[in-house]
């Protein structure tokens, strides 16, 4: 039977020709005994066997001849590419069976066929179409009339991906990646997503306002990321930056489109990160820049090019110095002094922050040493910040012992300084890093608190001795009815949890007072002073006295 039909009668080709041919076997028998032999019995005989071929050939030409040429033609356009087209069945079993075979290939071959070209035009790790698919669309909506304004391209990567990577395993990573596409294509209202390579993806966007399409879903898309990942027991959030360039009459290729959003996405992350930013032209010179700082950054340390200044930490009851925040400077050959807004997230994004990052612990542990030879019975502690990609470095510890042994510093003057977006990206691991570095007997502090997540529950956890409240708490003393009640709030929790509490970014005497006055022992800020470079340091130092001396305190009303 035939497989797409049950009921399909088919006859061997043999059984066919010979009941075909029966008849003129048999007919002229059959007359031979009903007429006698005379002159008519030759014409009968031969006219019958004439109808009969006749018969014969037309039967086989339809049961036989017809579907073999139908069969032909469908194998000369299989022959082209298209398998779409399928033999049709015969009541010949020989042809049926020909026909079905072709049939059975043909449609392997298709699938075997779509299966390569999906492959060809989509990402095998998220299923998203990838360059070539995208860029054959992004063409094609460029060549469209009146594009002003109606094609727009987003440009994202997932922040900080390669020390994700390099840190949890590349199978997190791939995990990671496609969990985030599929944020992506849900926030993406229909628009086309696809994955370039790595963590790059990009949003094809094609509306009649595609500027104001594109920005509510870069929106869309940084929403979405504030919820956790969980992937293979570890919890993190991850952070996107994204570049938007929207399509004008200049834009002769998707190459320049892409081009612009590509720097679009470089000022975000210049910018810190989680965040869009719309392609202008002033962004044009950008890149040039770039590449130059990353370049001259690469040999900063070999040239001796960084450098630390400090500012000073301070007893609240009394203005005296108590320690300092090393801070890091780049004095750039050619662009004089930087501040690392400059370059930081140049050095984050080159992987240069780690070796940097070990040049300032070194620094700041030699200095704090000769810092303290002013002071030899009254001991400094210094704060060095500990960048994201340093956390991760399994080996932090061991090179952080191994520079208090070399200087000689006391663990316990040496305080590092972590944010908490950095401490919840993946709390087990950063748990075990804390207990590692504990045992070590260096201070630990949270650093910019109150602009993260805050969470008591982190806080109990965390092995963690120091709250340093971010200075924009501070700046909105007086300016807001809140501020004072929140920063009370703050300084009696950490205090509750036995955390010396240090306020940022003090500029006046009356926040001064203030903060004192609702139980916040140490400060900084440029009350006291600005950070200085070492030798203007080591004579404030050397004066040992308050910096600044306290006055009768005058607090604002709003507080």
């Amino acid at each position: 039977m035939s497989p797409g039909n049950p009921t399909y009668l088919r006859l061997p080709l043999s059984l066919v020709s010979g009941l075909l041919l029966l008849p003129a076997i048999l007919v002229p028998l059959v007359l031979g005994q009903m007429f006698p032999q005379g002159p008519g019995w030759f014409a009968a005989e031969a006219g019958v066997a004439a109808a009969l071929g006749f018969a014969v050939v037309a039967v086989v030409h339809r049961r036989v001849g017809l579907p073999l040429e139908r069969i032909a033609s469908t194998l000369r356009t299989a022959s082209d590419g298209a398998f779409e087209g399928a033999a049709p069945q015969s009541s010949i079993r020989e042809v049926d069976e020909i026909a079905s075979a072709f049939n059975q290939m043909s449609g392997a071959i298709q699938e075997s066929t779509d299966s390569l070209v999906h492959r060809a035009f989509h990402d095998p790790l998220t299923g998203l179409p990838n360059r070539a698919l995208f860029l054959s669309g992004f063409t094609r909506a460029l060549n469209l009339p009146q594009r002003d304004n109606r094609v727009a391209v987003l440009f994202l990567d997932v922040d900080r991906f390669k020390y994700l990577n390099d840190t949890l395993g590349h199978g997190v990573g791939d995990q990671l990646l496609s969990v985030f596409s599929q944020r992506l294509v849900g926030a993406a209202e229909g628009q086309l997503v696809a994955r370039l390579g790595g963590d790059e993806f990009t949003v094809l966007v094609q509306s009649t306002n595609a500027q104001a399409t594109a920005l509510r879903i870069s929106e869309r898309i940084l929403h979405s990321l504030l919820r956790p990942f969980s992937l293979s027991g570890h919890e993190m959030f991850v952070s996107s930056s994204i570049g938007i360039a929207v399509s004008t009459q200049a834009d002769r290729t998707s190459t320049d489109l892409l081009r612009k959003a590509d720097i679009a996405l470089y000022r975000a992350k210049a910018e810190g990160r989680a965040r869009h930013v719309l392609f202008t032209p002033e962004l044009d010179a950008i890149p040039a820049e770039q590449f130059d700082l990353d370049n001259a950054l690469r040999r900063s340390v070999e040239r001796q090019e960084l450098l630390l200044h400090y500012q000073p930490i301070v007893d609240l009851r009394s203005g005296d110095i108590v320690g300092m925040e090393a801070l890091l400077r780049w004095d750039h050959p050619h662009r004089g002094i930087l501040s690392p807004a400059t370059f930081i997230s140049i050095a984050e994004e080159t992987g240069e922050i780690v070796r940097i990052g070990q040049w300032v612990i070194e620094e700041a542990c030699r200095k704090t040493i000769e810092f303290q030879r002013a002071r030899p019975h009254f001991p400094l502690t210094v704060c060095v910040n500990i960048s994201a990609a340093e956390f991760r470095q399994r080996d932090l510890p061991r090179r952080i012992a191994k520079v208090l042994e070399t200087t000689g510093l006391p663990a316990k003057q040496l305080h590092l300084e972590l944010t908490e977006s950095v401490l919840i990206q993946d709390i087990p691991s950063a748990l075990e890093m804390l207990g590692e570095l504990r045992e070590l007997g260096v201070g630990l502090a949270i650093d910019d608190f109150g602009t993260g997540y805050s969470s008591l529950s982190y806080l109990q956890r965390f092995p963690v001795h120091t709250l340093k409240v971010d200075q924009s708490f501070i700046a909105r003393l007086g300016v807001d009815a809140t501020s004072g009640p929140v920063l009370r709030a703050i300084v009696e929790m950490g205090n509750a949890l036995r955390m010396n509490v240090v306020a940022e970014g003090i500029e006046n005497a009356w926040q001064w007072d203030f903060l004192y006055g609702i139980g916040c022992k140490q400060g900084q800020g440029h009350l006291f002073k600005e950070a200085v470079d070492g030798a203007e340091f080591a004579r404030l130092v050397a004066a040992h006295g308050p910096l600044v001396q306290r006055r009768k305190p005058i607090l604002p009303r709003a507080i």
